[in-house]
């Protein structure tokens, strides 16, 4: 009779953008690193598509040298090429550049998620809306702060 309901979850829009931002990152790294390795791999060292299929060890490979790339790319300027474009910076929980170690298993944490599907839906239901490898590894990525341009 007299339920009372429950307003409707608000999505933030600035939440909804920074999600925007973080998704257009990864785009832009899967094509500038990712992308090359595979060709590389498949056309070069490889021969064909089928033998890439084939060969689970070299998609391994493929996959351990973009988490490379990618870790070194965060330890040592706390953007890889896709945050850099959408002005991202990670750092840790007090603001500090991270080192290459945590970067590095940050990333095989947030591949393994997303594997399970888990790292899709965790920050759905966390307030903060944290995902999975930032909360595991203590790190949070940031809009960048705009530098005065030097004229």
């Amino acid at each position: 009779m007299g339920r009372i309901k429950s307003p409707a979850p608000q999505v933030n829009k600035k939440t909804s953008q920074f999600f925007f931002l973080r998704f257009k990152a990864f785009v832009i790294d899967l094509f500038m690193i990712y992308t090359p390795i595979l060709y590389i791999t498949t056309y070069v060292i490889l021969g064909s598509k089928e033998a890439l299929w084939a060969n689970q060890g070299a998609i391994f490979i493929c996959w351990f040298l973009y988490a490379l790339i990618d870790s070194l790319f965060c330890s040592i300027v706390s953007q890889t090429p896709g945050m850099r474009a959408q002005e991202l910076v990670l750092k840790d929980q007090q603001g500090n550049k991270l080192g290459f170690f945590r970067c590095f298993l940050r990333f095989f944490v947030w591949l393994s998620s997303l594997g399970l599907v888990f790292g899709f839906v965790f920050p759905l239901f966390r307030k903060d809306r944290m995902s999975f490898q930032d909360w595991l590894c203590q790190t949070k990525i940031e809009i960048s702060p705009h530098k005065p341009s030097k004229n």
